[in-house]
Parts: C-alpha cells; structure tokens; sequence
C-alpha cells in the first residue's frame, strides 16, 4: 500500500476579543460552560487520534527496524523501488486510457467528417445533375425554337418560289440596315413577281 503523507498544514486557531461562553445547567446541579467563541482556522488546529495514531504507527516501525538490525538504507531503496514501480504503472495505465481516448476522438472525428463529405457530395451530386438537367432542357429547347424558325422560313421561301409571289421587308441601303417600319412599328414589305425574258 503506498504511502500517505501525514498532515502538515496544521494551524493555530485564532480569535478576536475575549472567548465568549454559554452556561449549561446540568441535571445533577451542576454547571458546564460551552465555548461559542468564533475561532478563525479551527479545522486546520484540531490533531486528532487518527493522525497521532498514523504518526506513532510510522515512527514504531522505523524504531523496530533499528533495534532489530535491518539496514534502514536497503529498506528505504526497496520501499521506494516499490512506489516506482507504483507510480510507474498507474503512470502507463494513464497513458494507456489517454492515448484509447485520444484514438476514439480521432475515430470519431474521421467518421464525422466521412459523414459529412458524403452528404455534401451527395448535394453536390444533385445540384449539378439539376443543372445538366436544367442546361439540356435549356439548349434543347434553344435548338428546337431555332429549327421551328428555320422550318418557317423554308416553307415561306418554297411558297413564295412555288408561286411566284415574293414580299421582303424594305430596309434602308446603308450599313446598319434598318427595317421600314410603319406608325405602328411594322415591317413595311415590298411584294413582286420574277419574270423571265
């Protein structure tokens, strides 16, 4: 068993003024005096039976190993080989405990941030799949107004050639090319026939 220091933080209890008491009047007749005097460091003033005990129960076994020839060297070396040994594994038990939870706030803080970059690929995975998704339906449907429009202006151009009636809007000979246009903003179109000769 290692050992325990004996106390040695003792003090003087101390007190202002004059100690004060009550009277007890005693069943037989007699009188006792008990002290309600305020004491400042009273619990560090008390030496009781326990520490006597523990002292003279210290001071008893060093005396016997002297007056039986022990060599008191050999012993002190053994005793404090044996707190070494002591303090060593508690030591190594503590390391041990330390570095267990050191390797579970790691396994834990791994896990986490796995969790956590899953989740946020995942996000990352539907936002841009919403996007391509988005992209296409956006270029397929740009293509599809530009075919429309394409359609439109072939199946004009064939009618017009079919039936050799031709209308264009007028714009003006410069290099901006400005459309005519009427009060109402419309296209004023200019229509005529292809003759041959």
């Amino acid at each position: 068993m290692a050992w325990k220091l004996l106390p040695v933080d003792y003090t003087d209890a101390v007190w202002a003024g004059l100690k004060r008491y009550n009277q007890i009047n005693n069943e037989d007749g007699s009188v006792s005096f008990q002290d309600i005097t305020a004491y400042t460091g009273k619990d560090k003033s008390f030496f009781g039976a326990k520490d006597a005990n523990r002292m003279n129960e210290a001071l008893n076994t060093i005396m016997s190993m002297v007056e039986n020839g022990t060599d008191l060297y050999t012993a002190f070396q053994n005793y404090f080989a044996e707190q070494k040994t002591l303090f060593e594994q508690e030591a190594d038990s503590k390391a041990t405990e330390f570095d267990n939870y050191t390797d579970n706030l790691e396994q834990e803080y791994k896990a986490s941030m796995a969790a956590f970059e899953s989740q946020q690929q995942q996000i990352y995975n539907a936002w841009f799949q919403a996007m391509k998704d988005q992209l296409s339906k956006d270029a397929a449907g740009n293509l599809q107004n530009q075919c429309t429009e394409l359609d439109e202006r072939l199946t004009l151009l064939e009618q017009m050639t079919m039936q050799n009636d031709f209308s264009a809007p007028l714009a003006t000979d410069d290099e901006a090319i400005t459309l005519i246009v009427d009060d109402l903003d419309y296209a004023i179109l200019a229509d005529w026939k292809y003759k041959e000769e």
